[in-house]
């Protein structure tokens, strides 16, 4: 006998995933494009950011608290000066636990963890691949560097400080190069324009050396020789002296009566 399905469970199922579908698709818009401005944070960057894209973490002592949400360009046409706005989404579900009551938003202690010295910076993530990421960083003897981009007016700004890697290369840059080479440049050809009249003299002070090299070389094994004779010579005496003392101990008489007499 044919069993006929159950029309009411079936509907069930269906308005289940209907409702499953649709939450899904309003947490997608709700995040995109209703996300409260108090967890957005901006961050403005003047060295190049490749390795950094939208999803990589933002760290703040080891911990995830946050992932870049967007990155922009902003070129300066008049002065060719380039910034980079990078926007973090801060996950309000890593709430920031203070000790102070006075703090009653997170908003009021990231401004003052600004004046005490938060900054952002970027560091490398996994240097296998190269990627990048943004820790937050206490560095209270660094200066407070501020867009202040009218466009981002209600989102708080985190100043930055450049990356180990920026300062070696920036502070690499600010080598003289080219006067240094410029120098050594000037310097060897001061040289080869005296080597000419160097060079003769040069050769002849390597004679003379030799020269005088050659005629000390019979002094010096005369002398050498008068040295071991000489070394020779205390040797032997040493010997008589201590052949001397040793009979005098034996004989102690004969300083009175003289060796004749034994």
């Amino acid at each position: 006998m044919h069993k006929e399905p159950n029309k009411k469970r079936i509907g069930l199922f269906v308005v289940i995933g209907f409702l499953m579908f649709f939450s899904i698709i309003g947490k997608f818009l709700a995040d995109k494009y209703f996300t409260n401005d108090d967890t957005i944070v901006v961050m403005y960057f003047s060295e190049s950011v490749k390795g950094l894209n939208v999803g990589s973490p933002v760290v703040f002592k080891g911990v995830q608290i946050g992932k870049v949400s967007k990155i922009e360009l902003i070129a300066g046409v008049d002065n060719l000066e380039f910034s980079i706005p990078v926007y973090a989404k801060l996950d309000s579900s890593q709430d920031l636990k203070v000790t102070s009551k006075e703090y009653y938003y997170k908003q009021t202690v990231l401004d003052d963890f600004i004046k005490k010295g938060l900054r952002a910076r970027l560091t490398t993530q996994s240097y296998l691949t190269g990627q990048l990421m943004i820790e937050l960083e206490m560095l209270p003897d660094t200066p407070i560097r501020l867009n202040n981009n009218p466009k981002d007016k209600n989102i708080l700004e985190i100043p930055t400080v450049l990356s180990p890697l920026g300062e070696l290369s920036r502070g690499i840059q600010s080598l003289p190069f080219r006067e240094t080479i410029l120098r050594l440049n000037a310097i060897l050809s001061e040289l080869e324009n005296k080597l000419p009249q160097i060079l003769p003299q040069w050769v002849e002070i390597s004679k003379n050396l030799n020269n005088i090299i050659h005629q000390n070389t019979s002094q010096a094994g005369e002398t050498l020789n008068n040295l071991n004779q000489t070394l020779y010579d205390i040797s032997d005496a040493a010997k008589s002296l201590r052949n001397l003392t040793d009979y005098i101990e034996r004989h102690p008489e004969a300083l009175l009566k003289g060796k004749g007499g034994y």
